[in-house]
């Protein structure tokens, strides 16, 4: 056994194009930090399909598709496993899933978040090395329907998805605006619908709690108001999700002797998406992903970073932001992604992220064009062997190119100047409400612990 254990962690990795073609000092001073931990590891957001599979009739975003070897690239840059369970798992339906997964498989690269059943999603992945067994675990909260994994059966068997982490979202009213809202449903007659249905077995998903439910016409979910002293949004996580993979960590913590909780999830505060905000659920959840024995917490999922905790003794990443960000050249998108944007069904996929990313005169908008999407870091976390205990985080700055064209850009190097100050200072101000202190030095940042 080593003296210490470091543990490289990334964000979002979106990859269609080659890696190991180029040789600029910071990008291979920065592929050789990952190189150089004893476990690295990566969330990847894509699928590992030739279109054997069929586009989900929604989408996460972009139906992403990646060539099958970019797992070659993800290895060939120092990554020993894979966070595989985020909202585009299902883009191309069970198949896109399954053709991931044996890819996967064929390149003996571990992956956690994804199975043939929520038994085999929920199942911490495995990597050996000279520093120790480690284990990760890695679910998501932005479930896209269809996308979770089942419970196996004797006769009917499981369904292949991703391990997931429920959420209710419940809003909270004034007790006078939730009463004109129940008066609302009872002269739709919405409140005589719910009757009918329960009297016919089929009560509405939630009837026997506190909430009252606004029935919903159209699907299955049914919004949840309560009373509150003022307006607001909030999202809850399911308990029997977070116990189940509380019990995945604390399996691993028995077979490995390091353990990491991943978490793919683009909810923010009150209602907000993609965003630097951490909700509630989320902070509670990490916290007790630690509790439960993990050794460290990675979040990703909102493109953008957010602040990072050190609570009782381990790090938690709140978001990593992007990684690798290449959803600009996919190279083919179904006709339902090229509708999204007013384009007919012929569009070219250049034309469906031009409409995607430019407004009218040719300037960047939306998401994608704040350049916070694409800034980073990649934390170098160092324990001690003996212990486990957290001896230093190193947090080195990420540009993805913002201002390079789209066949350049979304490519990590390390940053440097205005930029890696920039970047530092931002995580500093996210962090700071944590109680955490972030010190600047020559070409990285350190956290205090």
């Amino acid at each position: 056994m080593h003296d210490a254990f470091k543990l490289v962690a990334a964000g979002d990795a979106i990859l269609n194009r080659r890696l190991r073609v180029f040789n600029e000092e910071r990008f291979t001073s920065l592929v050789n930090l990952v190189r150089a931990a004893d476990l690295s590891v990566v969330n990847l957001e894509t699928l590992l399909h030739d279109f054997e599979g069929y586009p989900a009739a929604t989408s996460g975003g972009t139906y992403m598709r990646s060539p099958p070897w970019v797992a070659d690239e993800l290895a060939w840059a120092g990554f020993d496993a894979c966070a595989a369970a985020t909202n585009h798992a299902f883009d191309y339906s069970h198949d896109g899933m399954i053709a991931t997964m044996r890819e996967l498989d064929r390149r003996a690269m571990s992956y956690a978040g994804l199975g043939e059943s929520l038994t085999e999603a929920r199942a911490p992945a495995y990597v050996d090395t000279p520093a120790g067994r480690c284990g990760l675990i890695s679910a998501c909260s932005t479930i896209v329907p269809g996308s979770a994994a089942g419970k196996h059966h004797p006769v009917t068997g499981g369904r292949p998805g991703i391990a997931p982490l429920r959420l209710e979202t419940r809003y909270q009213l004034p007790e006078e605006a939730l009463e004109t809202l129940q008066s609302f449903s009872e002269d739709l007659g919405l409140e005589a619908r719910k009757a009918e249905r329960a009297e016919l077995g089929f009560p509405i998903p939630g009837h026997d709690d506190d909430a009252f439910r606004l029935l919903n016409l159209a699907g299955n979910t049914h919004p949840a108001f309560e009373t509150g002293d003022s307006f607001g949004v909030e999202q809850r996580a399911d308990e029997s999700d977070i116990e189940a993979f509380c019990d995945g960590i604390r399996e691993a913590n028995r077979q490995a002797d390091w353990v990491v909780a991943s978490l793919h999830a683009h909810e923010g505060v009150g209602g907000r998406f993609n965003d630097h905000s951490t909700p509630a659920f989320l902070e509670s959840f990490a916290r007790r992903c630690i509790d439960a024995g993990a050794d460290a917490f990675v979040g990703h999922g909102p493109h953008v970073l957010r602040g990072i905790e050190v609570y009782h003794g381990a790090p938690i990443f709140y978001s990593l932001g992007n990684f690798l960000m290449q959803n600009e050249t996919v190279e083919f998108v179904p006709p339902e992604m090229s509708q999204r944007y007013g384009l007919n069904d012929e569009a070219k996929p250049a034309d469906v992220f031009d409409a995607r990313i430019f407004d009218k005169d040719g300037n960047r908008t939306g998401f994608l064009g704040d350049s916070a999407f694409w800034e980073s870091v990649l934390p170098v976390c160092t324990f001690d062997a003996g212990s486990g205990a957290l001896e230093g985080v190193r947090l080195y700055p990420l540009d993805l190119g913002y201002e390079k064209p789209r066949s350049q850009r979304g490519r990590p190097m390390l940053a440097s100047g205005a930029t890696a100050s920039e970047i530092v200072e931002r995580l500093a101000d996210l962090s700071a409400p944590y109680g955490t202190t972030i010190v600047a030095e020559d070409d990285h940042a350190c956290v205090v612990v």
